[in-house]
């Protein structure tokens, strides 16, 4: 492809390095709905995180992309390992601007399953050290030779995300938010 087919844009690395301090000011909203779930063949939960980084990439800097991959693995994870209804649907919610990164889940679950979600949330959210817990459980982990449950914790202690959660209605809905502000 020659100059004039790729159109404006940068033609070095020191022009594509000055892009990255332009204001951002795209606004990018993602929706994804799948039902029903008990569908699923493979791993959607990587699939659609892996996917994210290209397409952010496209107006944000790559840790913005990284991020939404984190959140949005981990949280879809957490839906397809926990399905209550085979036949109930999955909503995932994806919004990004200047000001910060959005991720919603929202599926069918139990009143149960809803209370252990957001005795996980609140415990990290109590916490003044979430790093400092991460490491003391995976260590008791270890030890117990158990696996997974650790998600909603990385999330908060590795990636700084603020956690809540909701149900309404035979749904729970999990929101992980990170601000941008001042970053980007």
């Amino acid at each position: 492809m020659n100059e004039a087919e790729r159109g404006p844009g940068p033609s070095s690395a020191a022009s594509s390095s000055s892009l990255m301090m332009l204001p951002v000011t795209t606004r990018l909203g993602v929706s994804f709905r799948v039902a029903p779930l008990g569908d699923i063949r493979g791993n959607l939960a990587t699939l659609l995180g892996d996917s994210l980084p290209a397409l952010l990439g496209m107006f944000y800097p790559p840790a913005v992309g990284k991020k939404a991959n984190v959140a949005v693995t981990e949280l879809i994870q957490n839906v397809v390992e926990n399905i209550v209804d085979p036949a109930s649907e999955l909503l995932l919610e994806l919004h990004v601007d200047a000001d910060g990164l959005s991720v919603q889940v929202r599926n069918k679950a139990t009143l149960a399953q809803y209370e252990a979600v957001r005795a996980r949330i609140d415990a990290v959210a109590g916490v003044a050290d979430p790093k400092r817990l991460l490491a003391d459980t995976l260590r008791a982990r270890r030890a117990d030779r158990l696996k997974g449950g650790l998600g909603l914790l990385r999330l908060v202690s590795e990636n700084r995300f603020r956690l809540s959660a909701r149900y309404e209605h035979e749904h729970l809905t999990v929101h992980a938010a990170f601000p941008l502000r001042g970053s980007v």
